[in-house]
Protein backbone atom coordinates (compact mmCIF):
# COMPACT_ATOMS: atom_id res chain seq x y z
CA UNK A 1 0.00 0.00 0.00
CA UNK A 2 1.43 3.42 -0.91
CA UNK A 3 2.15 5.70 2.03
CA UNK A 4 -0.57 8.37 2.47
CA UNK A 5 2.06 10.75 3.83
CA UNK A 6 4.11 10.40 0.66
CA UNK A 7 1.00 11.35 -1.30
CA UNK A 8 0.58 14.42 0.89
CA UNK A 9 4.09 15.74 0.30
CA UNK A 10 3.75 15.12 -3.42
CA UNK A 11 0.47 17.04 -3.47
CA UNK A 12 1.34 20.10 -1.39
CA UNK A 13 1.68 22.25 -4.48
CA UNK A 14 -1.22 20.78 -6.42
CA UNK A 15 -3.97 23.11 -5.21
CA UNK A 16 -4.82 25.58 -7.94
CA UNK A 17 -7.43 28.30 -8.03
CA UNK A 18 -9.33 27.70 -11.24
CA UNK A 19 -10.13 31.24 -12.27
CA UNK A 20 -10.33 34.57 -10.51
CA UNK A 21 -14.03 34.54 -11.34
CA UNK A 22 -14.40 31.35 -9.31
CA UNK A 23 -13.11 32.96 -6.15
CA UNK A 24 -16.63 33.97 -5.23
CA UNK A 25 -16.57 36.20 -2.19
CA UNK A 26 -15.34 34.03 0.66
CA UNK A 27 -15.43 30.85 -1.42
CA UNK A 28 -12.36 29.34 -3.10
CA UNK A 29 -13.06 26.91 -5.93
CA UNK A 30 -10.00 24.67 -6.20
CA UNK A 31 -8.66 21.75 -8.18
CA UNK A 32 -6.44 19.14 -6.56
CA UNK A 33 -4.16 16.88 -8.56
CA UNK A 34 -5.21 13.47 -7.29
CA UNK A 35 -3.75 10.02 -7.95
CA UNK A 36 -6.12 7.65 -9.70
CA UNK A 37 -4.64 4.69 -7.82
CA UNK A 38 -3.51 5.13 -4.22
CA UNK A 39 -2.43 1.52 -3.78
CA UNK A 40 0.69 1.71 -5.91
CA UNK A 41 0.05 -1.86 -7.04
CA UNK A 42 -0.83 -1.05 -10.64
CA UNK A 43 2.35 -0.03 -12.46
CA UNK A 44 0.43 0.71 -15.64
CA UNK A 45 -1.72 3.33 -13.88
CA UNK A 46 0.71 4.52 -11.21
CA UNK A 47 1.33 7.91 -12.80
CA UNK A 48 -2.22 8.65 -13.91
CA UNK A 49 -3.87 11.59 -12.12
CA UNK A 50 -7.08 13.57 -12.38
CA UNK A 51 -8.30 16.94 -11.14
CA UNK A 52 -10.53 16.70 -8.08
CA UNK A 53 -12.79 19.65 -7.30
CA UNK A 54 -13.18 21.12 -3.83
CA UNK A 55 -14.59 24.29 -2.33
CA UNK A 56 -13.05 26.00 0.69
CA UNK A 57 -14.60 28.74 2.82
CA UNK A 58 -12.04 29.96 5.35
CA UNK A 59 -13.69 33.33 6.00
CA UNK A 60 -14.76 32.35 9.52
CA UNK A 61 -11.73 30.23 10.33
CA UNK A 62 -9.94 31.08 13.56
CA UNK A 63 -6.52 29.92 12.39
CA UNK A 64 -4.29 27.14 13.65
CA UNK A 65 -6.15 25.06 16.21
CA UNK A 66 -9.62 26.08 15.02
CA UNK A 67 -11.74 23.23 13.61
CA UNK A 68 -12.17 22.15 10.01
CA UNK A 69 -15.55 20.75 8.92
CA UNK A 70 -15.32 18.63 5.78
CA UNK A 71 -18.39 17.73 3.73
CA UNK A 72 -17.84 14.57 1.68
CA UNK A 73 -19.35 14.53 -1.78
CA UNK A 74 -21.43 11.61 -2.98
CA UNK A 75 -22.94 10.35 -6.19
CA UNK A 76 -24.88 13.51 -7.11
CA UNK A 77 -21.71 15.33 -8.21
CA UNK A 78 -22.97 18.65 -6.89
CA UNK A 79 -20.50 21.12 -5.43
CA UNK A 80 -22.23 23.94 -3.60
CA UNK A 81 -20.71 26.24 -1.04
CA UNK A 82 -20.36 24.25 2.20
CA UNK A 83 -21.95 27.24 3.91
CA UNK A 84 -25.21 26.29 2.19
CA UNK A 85 -25.47 23.04 4.15
CA UNK A 86 -27.57 23.57 7.26
CA UNK A 87 -25.64 22.79 10.39
CA UNK A 88 -22.29 23.60 8.75
CA UNK A 89 -23.21 27.11 7.68
CA UNK A 90 -25.02 27.81 10.93
CA UNK A 91 -22.15 26.69 13.15
CA UNK A 92 -19.13 28.11 11.30
CA UNK A 93 -19.20 31.40 13.22
CA UNK A 94 -19.56 29.79 16.65
CA UNK A 95 -16.72 27.34 16.10
CA UNK A 96 -14.61 29.66 13.90
CA UNK A 97 -14.50 26.72 11.53
CA UNK A 98 -13.10 26.30 8.06
CA UNK A 99 -15.68 24.69 5.76
CA UNK A 100 -14.64 22.34 2.96
CA UNK A 101 -16.70 20.50 0.35
CA UNK A 102 -14.88 17.75 -1.59
CA UNK A 103 -16.37 16.28 -4.75
CA UNK A 104 -16.39 12.49 -5.18
CA UNK A 105 -14.13 10.94 -7.83
CA UNK A 106 -15.84 10.14 -11.16
CA UNK A 107 -18.68 12.64 -10.47
CA UNK A 108 -19.27 16.25 -11.44
CA UNK A 109 -16.01 17.95 -12.41
CA UNK A 110 -13.77 15.29 -10.81
CA UNK A 111 -13.61 12.83 -13.69
CA UNK A 112 -10.50 10.96 -14.91
CA UNK A 113 -9.59 11.30 -18.59
CA UNK A 114 -11.74 14.43 -18.73
CA UNK A 115 -14.87 12.49 -19.68
CA UNK A 116 -17.11 10.16 -17.70
CA UNK A 117 -17.88 8.21 -20.88
CA UNK A 118 -14.19 7.62 -21.58
CA UNK A 119 -13.41 6.81 -17.95
CA UNK A 120 -16.22 4.28 -17.55
CA UNK A 121 -15.58 2.68 -20.94
CA UNK A 122 -11.98 1.90 -19.96
CA UNK A 123 -11.84 -1.24 -17.80
CA UNK A 124 -8.39 -0.24 -16.50
CA UNK A 125 -9.74 3.10 -15.24
CA UNK A 126 -13.25 2.40 -13.99
CA UNK A 127 -12.07 -0.20 -11.47
CA UNK A 128 -10.67 2.71 -9.45
CA UNK A 129 -14.19 3.99 -8.81
CA UNK A 130 -14.24 2.28 -5.42
CA UNK A 131 -14.88 3.27 -1.82
CA UNK A 132 -11.34 2.53 -0.62
CA UNK A 133 -9.86 4.79 -3.30
CA UNK A 134 -12.41 7.48 -2.47
CA UNK A 135 -11.52 7.39 1.22
CA UNK A 136 -7.85 7.79 0.27
CA UNK A 137 -8.78 10.82 -1.86
CA UNK A 138 -10.36 12.48 1.13
CA UNK A 139 -7.43 11.56 3.38
CA UNK A 140 -4.83 13.07 1.05
CA UNK A 141 -6.81 16.27 0.53
CA UNK A 142 -7.47 16.78 4.25
CA UNK A 143 -3.84 16.24 5.16
CA UNK A 144 -2.68 18.51 2.35
CA UNK A 145 -5.11 21.23 3.43
CA UNK A 146 -3.88 21.02 7.01
CA UNK A 147 -0.27 21.26 5.85
CA UNK A 148 -1.00 24.23 3.56
CA UNK A 149 -2.87 26.07 6.30
CA UNK A 150 -0.39 25.12 9.07
CA UNK A 151 -3.36 23.50 10.77
CA UNK A 152 -1.88 20.27 12.09
CA UNK A 153 -3.46 20.93 15.50
CA UNK A 154 -6.90 21.68 14.05
CA UNK A 155 -9.59 19.07 14.80
CA UNK A 156 -11.43 17.71 11.76
CA UNK A 157 -15.09 16.65 11.69
CA UNK A 158 -16.31 14.86 8.56
CA UNK A 159 -19.91 15.05 7.38
CA UNK A 160 -21.96 13.39 4.66
CA UNK A 161 -25.51 12.61 3.61
CA UNK A 162 -26.82 9.37 2.14
CA UNK A 163 -23.99 7.37 0.58
CA UNK A 164 -21.54 10.17 1.43
CA UNK A 165 -22.58 9.75 5.06
CA UNK A 166 -21.45 6.14 4.85
CA UNK A 167 -18.11 7.40 3.52
CA UNK A 168 -17.85 9.73 6.53
CA UNK A 169 -18.46 6.79 8.88
CA UNK A 170 -15.96 4.53 7.13
CA UNK A 171 -13.43 7.36 7.12
CA UNK A 172 -13.82 7.78 10.88
CA UNK A 173 -13.38 4.02 11.37
CA UNK A 174 -10.38 3.75 9.08
CA UNK A 175 -8.57 6.97 10.02
CA UNK A 176 -9.48 7.81 13.63
CA UNK A 177 -6.21 9.74 13.98
CA UNK A 178 -7.30 12.17 11.23
CA UNK A 179 -10.83 13.05 12.31
CA UNK A 180 -12.30 13.52 15.78
CA UNK A 181 -15.84 12.62 14.72
CA UNK A 182 -18.31 11.98 11.92
CA UNK A 183 -21.91 12.98 11.20
CA UNK A 184 -23.89 10.78 8.81
CA UNK A 185 -27.22 12.27 7.79
CA UNK A 186 -29.93 10.02 6.31
CA UNK A 187 -27.43 7.25 5.66
CA UNK A 188 -29.02 3.83 5.00
CA UNK A 189 -25.97 2.04 6.34
CA UNK A 190 -27.83 -1.24 6.87
CA UNK A 191 -28.32 -1.58 3.11
CA UNK A 192 -24.57 -2.01 2.75
CA UNK A 193 -24.44 -4.76 5.36
CA UNK A 194 -26.08 -8.11 5.81
CA UNK A 195 -29.35 -6.72 7.17
CA UNK A 196 -32.06 -6.20 4.56
CA UNK A 197 -35.03 -4.02 5.51
CA UNK A 198 -37.32 -5.67 2.94
CA UNK A 199 -40.03 -3.26 1.84
CA UNK A 200 -39.15 -0.68 4.50
CA UNK A 201 -38.52 2.10 1.97
CA UNK A 202 -41.91 1.66 0.29
CA UNK A 203 -43.70 1.26 3.62
CA UNK A 204 -42.46 4.64 4.82
CA UNK A 205 -43.52 6.34 1.58
CA UNK A 206 -46.99 4.86 2.05
CA UNK A 207 -47.17 5.80 5.72
CA UNK A 208 -46.21 9.41 4.97
CA UNK A 209 -49.03 9.74 2.45
CA UNK A 210 -51.54 7.94 4.66
CA UNK A 211 -50.70 10.06 7.71
CA UNK A 212 -50.88 13.28 5.72
CA UNK A 213 -54.00 12.68 3.60
CA UNK A 214 -55.89 9.38 3.66
CA UNK A 215 -58.02 10.35 0.64
CA UNK A 216 -54.92 11.02 -1.45
CA UNK A 217 -53.38 7.77 -0.23
CA UNK A 218 -56.43 5.68 -1.20
CA UNK A 219 -56.62 7.31 -4.63
CA UNK A 220 -53.01 6.43 -5.34
CA UNK A 221 -53.53 2.85 -4.16
CA UNK A 222 -56.37 2.41 -6.65
CA UNK A 223 -54.72 4.26 -9.54
CA UNK A 224 -52.95 1.24 -11.04
CA UNK A 225 -56.31 -0.21 -12.10
CA UNK A 226 -57.09 3.10 -13.79
CA UNK A 227 -53.95 2.89 -15.95
CA UNK A 228 -54.47 -0.81 -16.67
CA UNK A 229 -58.05 -0.17 -17.83
CA UNK A 230 -56.94 2.56 -20.24
CA UNK A 231 -53.99 0.50 -21.53
CA UNK A 232 -56.25 -2.50 -22.24
CA UNK A 233 -58.33 -0.50 -24.72
CA UNK A 234 -57.44 -0.25 -28.43
CA UNK A 235 -54.49 2.17 -28.75
CA UNK A 236 -54.66 2.51 -24.98
CA UNK A 237 -50.90 2.84 -24.47
CA UNK A 238 -50.69 5.49 -27.16
CA UNK A 239 -53.52 7.32 -25.41
CA UNK A 240 -51.71 7.12 -22.05
CA UNK A 241 -48.52 8.38 -23.69
CA UNK A 242 -50.48 11.29 -25.14
CA UNK A 243 -52.24 12.12 -21.85
CA UNK A 244 -48.98 12.20 -19.90
CA UNK A 245 -47.13 13.75 -22.85
CA UNK A 246 -44.18 11.41 -22.41
CA UNK A 247 -41.11 11.98 -24.58
CA UNK A 248 -40.92 8.24 -25.26
CA UNK A 249 -43.90 5.95 -25.99
CA UNK A 250 -45.00 3.87 -23.02
CA UNK A 251 -44.39 0.14 -23.44
CA UNK A 252 -46.89 -0.94 -20.78
CA UNK A 253 -49.18 0.50 -18.13
CA UNK A 254 -46.50 -0.40 -15.60
CA UNK A 255 -44.25 2.25 -17.13
CA UNK A 256 -46.45 5.06 -15.88
CA UNK A 257 -47.17 3.25 -12.61
CA UNK A 258 -43.47 2.98 -11.78
CA UNK A 259 -42.77 6.50 -13.01
CA UNK A 260 -45.38 7.93 -10.66
CA UNK A 261 -44.14 5.68 -7.85
CA UNK A 262 -40.79 7.42 -8.20
CA UNK A 263 -42.51 10.81 -8.07
CA UNK A 264 -44.31 9.86 -4.86
CA UNK A 265 -41.06 8.59 -3.33
CA UNK A 266 -39.11 11.72 -4.27
CA UNK A 267 -41.91 13.95 -2.97
CA UNK A 268 -41.73 12.33 0.45
CA UNK A 269 -37.96 12.04 0.56
CA UNK A 270 -37.12 15.63 -0.41
CA UNK A 271 -40.17 17.45 0.90
CA UNK A 272 -39.89 20.69 2.86
CA UNK A 273 -40.16 20.56 6.64
CA UNK A 274 -43.67 22.01 6.31
CA UNK A 275 -44.68 19.25 3.82
CA UNK A 276 -45.40 21.81 1.10
CA UNK A 277 -44.57 19.41 -1.77
CA UNK A 278 -46.77 16.66 -0.38
CA UNK A 279 -49.60 19.13 0.04
CA UNK A 280 -49.28 20.33 -3.56
CA UNK A 281 -49.23 16.84 -5.03
CA UNK A 282 -52.25 15.66 -3.05
CA UNK A 283 -54.08 18.88 -3.87
CA UNK A 284 -54.02 18.06 -7.59
CA UNK A 285 -55.00 14.43 -7.07
CA UNK A 286 -57.89 15.23 -4.70
CA UNK A 287 -59.22 18.16 -6.73
CA UNK A 288 -59.62 15.94 -9.79
CA UNK A 289 -61.41 13.28 -7.78
CA UNK A 290 -58.77 10.65 -8.49
CA UNK A 291 -59.19 11.05 -12.25
CA UNK A 292 -56.35 10.61 -14.72
CA UNK A 293 -55.98 14.39 -15.09
CA UNK A 294 -55.17 14.71 -11.40
CA UNK A 295 -52.18 12.41 -11.74
CA UNK A 296 -51.02 14.22 -14.87
CA UNK A 297 -51.16 17.57 -13.08
CA UNK A 298 -49.46 16.14 -10.00
CA UNK A 299 -46.65 14.68 -12.11
CA UNK A 300 -45.95 17.89 -13.98
CA UNK A 301 -46.19 20.05 -10.87
CA UNK A 302 -43.93 17.77 -8.84
CA UNK A 303 -41.26 17.63 -11.54
CA UNK A 304 -41.72 21.22 -12.78
CA UNK A 305 -41.91 19.79 -16.28
CA UNK A 306 -43.26 22.94 -17.91
CA UNK A 307 -44.88 22.78 -21.34
CA UNK A 308 -42.50 20.31 -22.99
CA UNK A 309 -42.84 16.54 -23.08
CA UNK A 310 -42.15 14.64 -19.89
CA UNK A 311 -38.77 12.95 -19.79
CA UNK A 312 -38.44 10.65 -16.80
CA UNK A 313 -34.67 10.20 -17.19
CA UNK A 314 -33.82 12.10 -14.01
CA UNK A 315 -36.21 9.96 -12.02
CA UNK A 316 -34.97 6.75 -13.58
CA UNK A 317 -31.29 7.35 -12.90
CA UNK A 318 -31.92 8.46 -9.32
CA UNK A 319 -34.60 5.99 -8.37
CA UNK A 320 -33.89 3.38 -5.69
CA UNK A 321 -35.98 0.93 -7.72
CA UNK A 322 -34.07 1.05 -11.00
CA UNK A 323 -31.73 -1.80 -12.03
CA UNK A 324 -28.11 -0.94 -12.92
CA UNK A 325 -28.84 -1.14 -16.64
CA UNK A 326 -30.98 2.01 -16.39
CA UNK A 327 -28.74 4.08 -14.11
CA UNK A 328 -26.00 6.58 -14.92
CA UNK A 329 -22.82 4.65 -15.59
CA UNK A 330 -20.76 5.66 -12.54
CA UNK A 331 -23.51 5.06 -9.99
CA UNK A 332 -24.53 1.82 -11.71
CA UNK A 333 -20.93 0.62 -11.43
CA UNK A 334 -20.82 1.39 -7.72
CA UNK A 335 -24.11 -0.35 -7.11
CA UNK A 336 -22.91 -3.42 -8.98
CA UNK A 337 -19.51 -3.61 -7.32
CA UNK A 338 -20.04 -2.57 -3.69
CA UNK A 339 -23.18 -0.62 -2.86
CA UNK A 340 -26.12 -2.94 -3.35
CA UNK A 341 -29.47 -1.43 -2.38
CA UNK A 342 -31.92 -4.29 -1.72
CA UNK A 343 -35.00 -2.07 -2.00
CA UNK A 344 -38.29 -3.60 -3.04
CA UNK A 345 -42.04 -3.15 -2.57
CA UNK A 346 -44.73 -5.61 -1.58
CA UNK A 347 -48.45 -5.45 -2.26
CA UNK A 348 -49.07 -4.13 1.27
CA UNK A 349 -48.00 -0.59 0.29
CA UNK A 350 -49.57 1.98 -2.01
CA UNK A 351 -46.69 1.53 -4.46
CA UNK A 352 -46.67 -1.23 -7.10
CA UNK A 353 -45.39 -4.58 -5.89
CA UNK A 354 -41.81 -5.01 -7.07
CA UNK A 355 -39.76 -7.18 -4.67
CA UNK A 356 -35.98 -6.95 -4.84
CA UNK A 357 -34.63 -9.84 -6.91
CA UNK A 358 -30.91 -10.51 -6.41
CA UNK A 359 -30.78 -12.88 -9.37
CA UNK A 360 -32.27 -10.26 -11.69
CA UNK A 361 -29.97 -7.63 -10.21
CA UNK A 362 -26.94 -9.83 -10.88
CA UNK A 363 -28.01 -10.44 -14.48
CA UNK A 364 -28.36 -6.70 -15.01
CA UNK A 365 -24.82 -6.10 -13.69
CA UNK A 366 -23.43 -8.88 -15.85
CA UNK A 367 -25.14 -7.44 -18.91
CA UNK A 368 -23.92 -3.91 -18.21
CA UNK A 369 -20.37 -4.53 -16.98
CA UNK A 370 -19.67 -8.26 -17.19
CA UNK A 371 -19.27 -8.50 -13.41
CA UNK A 372 -20.98 -10.28 -10.52
CA UNK A 373 -21.97 -8.04 -7.57
CA UNK A 374 -19.98 -8.44 -4.37
CA UNK A 375 -22.37 -7.62 -1.51
CA UNK A 376 -21.17 -6.48 1.91
CA UNK A 377 -17.78 -5.32 0.59
CA UNK A 378 -17.65 -2.32 2.99
CA UNK A 379 -18.00 -4.65 5.99
CA UNK A 380 -15.12 -6.79 4.80
CA UNK A 381 -12.80 -3.79 5.05
CA UNK A 382 -13.08 -4.06 8.83
CA UNK A 383 -13.24 -7.87 8.94
CA UNK A 384 -16.53 -7.69 10.83
CA UNK A 385 -19.59 -9.92 10.56
CA UNK A 386 -22.09 -7.09 10.44
CA UNK A 387 -22.46 -3.32 10.51
CA UNK A 388 -23.01 -3.04 14.26
CA UNK A 389 -19.95 -5.13 15.02
CA UNK A 390 -17.72 -2.99 12.83
CA UNK A 391 -19.07 0.20 14.42
CA UNK A 392 -18.82 -0.92 18.03
CA UNK A 393 -15.50 -2.68 17.52
CA UNK A 394 -13.75 0.10 15.64
CA UNK A 395 -15.71 3.30 16.11
CA UNK A 396 -16.59 6.13 18.40
CA UNK A 397 -17.62 9.79 18.10
CA UNK A 398 -20.23 9.08 15.43
CA UNK A 399 -23.65 10.69 14.96
CA UNK A 400 -26.36 9.05 12.89
CA UNK A 401 -29.13 11.55 12.13
CA UNK A 402 -32.34 10.34 10.51
CA UNK A 403 -35.68 11.90 9.70
CA UNK A 404 -38.41 9.34 10.23
CA UNK A 405 -40.31 10.68 7.20
CA UNK A 406 -37.33 9.80 5.02
CA UNK A 407 -37.83 6.42 3.30
CA UNK A 408 -34.11 5.71 3.65
CA UNK A 409 -34.38 5.69 7.43
CA UNK A 410 -35.61 2.10 6.95
CA UNK A 411 -31.95 1.22 6.48
CA UNK A 412 -30.60 3.68 9.03
CA UNK A 413 -29.14 3.36 12.52
CA UNK A 414 -32.02 4.57 14.71
CA UNK A 415 -30.75 3.79 18.20
CA UNK A 416 -27.58 4.48 20.16
CA UNK A 417 -24.99 1.74 19.80
CA UNK A 418 -22.76 3.07 22.59
CA UNK A 419 -22.14 6.24 24.58
CA UNK A 420 -20.14 7.66 21.68
CA UNK A 421 -22.09 6.21 18.74
CA UNK A 422 -25.42 8.00 18.97
CA UNK A 423 -28.58 8.23 16.91
CA UNK A 424 -30.58 11.45 16.61
CA UNK A 425 -34.00 10.95 15.05
CA UNK A 426 -36.50 13.60 14.01
CA UNK A 427 -40.08 12.38 13.77
CA UNK A 428 -41.03 15.14 11.31
CA UNK A 429 -37.71 15.17 9.46
CA UNK A 430 -37.13 13.92 5.94
CA UNK A 431 -33.93 13.36 3.95
CA UNK A 432 -30.88 15.15 5.41
CA UNK A 433 -33.07 17.53 7.39
CA UNK A 434 -30.06 18.85 9.32
CA UNK A 435 -27.98 19.57 6.21
CA UNK A 436 -30.59 20.63 3.67
CA UNK A 437 -32.25 23.20 5.91
CA UNK A 438 -30.95 26.62 6.93
CA UNK A 439 -32.53 28.62 9.72
CA UNK A 440 -33.99 31.73 8.10
CA UNK A 441 -35.91 32.59 11.24
CA UNK A 442 -38.92 30.36 10.65
CA UNK A 443 -37.55 26.87 11.28
CA UNK A 444 -39.92 24.88 13.51
CA UNK A 445 -38.99 24.37 17.15
CA UNK A 446 -38.30 20.64 16.73
CA UNK A 447 -35.75 21.33 14.00
CA UNK A 448 -33.86 23.86 16.10
CA UNK A 449 -33.84 21.49 19.08
CA UNK A 450 -32.55 18.55 17.04
CA UNK A 451 -29.90 20.69 15.41
CA UNK A 452 -28.80 21.88 18.86
CA UNK A 453 -28.37 18.24 19.94
CA UNK A 454 -25.84 17.79 17.15
CA UNK A 455 -24.04 21.04 17.96
CA UNK A 456 -23.77 20.03 21.61
CA UNK A 457 -21.96 16.86 20.55
CA UNK A 458 -19.70 18.84 18.21
CA UNK A 459 -18.76 21.11 21.13
CA UNK A 460 -17.93 18.12 23.29
CA UNK A 461 -15.71 16.56 20.61
CA UNK A 462 -13.82 19.80 19.99
CA UNK A 463 -13.39 20.67 23.67
CA UNK A 464 -12.19 17.15 24.43
CA UNK A 465 -9.68 17.33 21.58
CA UNK A 466 -8.23 20.60 22.86
CA UNK A 467 -8.18 19.30 26.44
CA UNK A 468 -6.19 16.23 25.39
CA UNK A 469 -3.84 18.31 23.24
CA UNK A 470 -3.27 20.77 26.07
CA UNK A 471 -2.45 17.89 28.38
CA UNK A 472 0.08 16.57 25.90
CA UNK A 473 1.72 19.97 25.57
CA UNK A 474 1.95 20.38 29.35
CA UNK A 475 3.43 16.87 29.63
CA UNK A 476 6.06 17.70 27.02
CA UNK A 477 6.91 20.99 28.74
CA UNK A 478 7.17 19.29 32.13
CA UNK A 479 9.49 16.67 30.69
CA UNK A 480 11.73 19.31 29.10
CA UNK A 481 11.91 21.29 32.34
CA UNK A 482 12.70 18.14 34.30
CA UNK A 483 15.39 17.18 31.77
CA UNK A 484 17.00 20.64 31.99
CA UNK A 485 16.95 20.51 35.79
CA UNK A 486 18.77 17.16 35.72
CA UNK A 487 21.44 18.57 33.38
CA UNK A 488 21.91 21.68 35.55
CA UNK A 489 22.24 19.57 38.70
CA UNK A 490 24.75 17.33 36.95
CA UNK A 491 26.83 20.27 35.77
CA UNK A 492 26.80 21.90 39.21
CA UNK A 493 27.98 18.80 41.09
Amino acid sequence: MGSPMNNVFLSLVTFTILLDSLVQGDLKVLNFTQKLDHSGLNDEMSNLTFQQRLLVDDSQWGGAGAPIFVLFGGENGQTFSPKEYGILGLSATEFKAMLVNIQHRFYGDSVPLGSIDLAMADERVRKFLATDQTLEDYLVIIQSLKANYSANNSPVIVVGMGYAGALAIWFRLKYPQITIGALASSTPLMYYGNSTPGDGYCSIVSKDFQDYDSQCYESIRKSKKLYDDIASQPDGLAHLSHIFNTCRPLQSADDITYLLAQVYSFTVQYDDVDQKELNTLCHFINNEGGSIQGYVSALYEAMEAGEGCFDGTFLEVNSPFEPPSNLTTAWAWQKCTELIFPIGCTDTTMLPAKPFDMNQFTKSCQKRFGIVPQPYTPISIFKARNIEESLIGFGGNIIFSNGLRDPYCSGGILKDLSKTIVAITAEKGNYAWDLYTLDYGYDPKWLKEKREEELKIFRHWINHFHHINMGHRFSCCAFIIYFLEVIILYLCT
